[in-house]
């Protein structure tokens, strides 16, 4: 009768190969969830207080304060920060603060988004956001009549954020 068991050598073999394969599989999940869920931070241009904006089609100085949106049509962010842009277009309106908004999309597009999201601003503007130095969207910005930038906020927006902004941007005394 024939011993049919493996050898040791084969066994060892065998579950050396297991284990790397184990070892492999939790490899590529943890590189998966880590880039799923803490995505590379390659630097991103970041726009700061006291840049000065040029951008041409904008006048700045026919109001002393303005207050830009930069946002994008397929930005879930700035979709989910809809209701805080209309509340703060409508303030700033009160206010005569001016308010611009720049997309990359064409102005059209643009128009037809914020009209979809109730948003009613007095200039929409097709931006270049590399030129600008804007990292992302949404990006809201406090620029005064020269084109200077006073304040920038990034991102989503908590209530406290929000408040801030609109007693920044909108008040008549800032």
């Amino acid at each position: 009768m024939e011993n049919t068991s493996p050898k040791p050598l084969v066994r060892w073999i065998e579950t050396a190969a297991n284990v790397a394969i184990i070892i492999v599989a939790v490899a590529i999940v943890a590189v998966f969830a880590k880039n799923h869920f803490y995505p590379s931070q390659q630097p991103r241009p970041s726009i700061s207080a006291g840049a000065k904006l040029n951008s041409q089609p904008v006048d700045w100085a026919a109001n002393g304060k303005n207050v830009v949106l930069v946002l994008s049509t397929t930005c879930h962010f700035c979709k989910e920060s809809s209701g805080f842009y209309q509340r703060l277009t409508q303030d700033c309106r009160n206010a005569h603060t001016r308010t611009v908004a720049f997309f990359p999309q064409t102005p059209e597009e643009a128009q037809n988004y914020l009209k979809s999201e109730s948003v009613q601003v007095d200039q929409v503007i097709r931006a270049d956001f590399k030129n600008l130095e804007i990292g992302g969207t949404p990006t809201l910005l406090l620029v005064d009549g020269s084109g200077i930038v006073k304040k920038v906020w990034l991102g989503k927006l908590d209530d406290q954020k929000e408040r801030e902004v609109l007693a920044q941007s909108c008040s008549a005394s800032s």
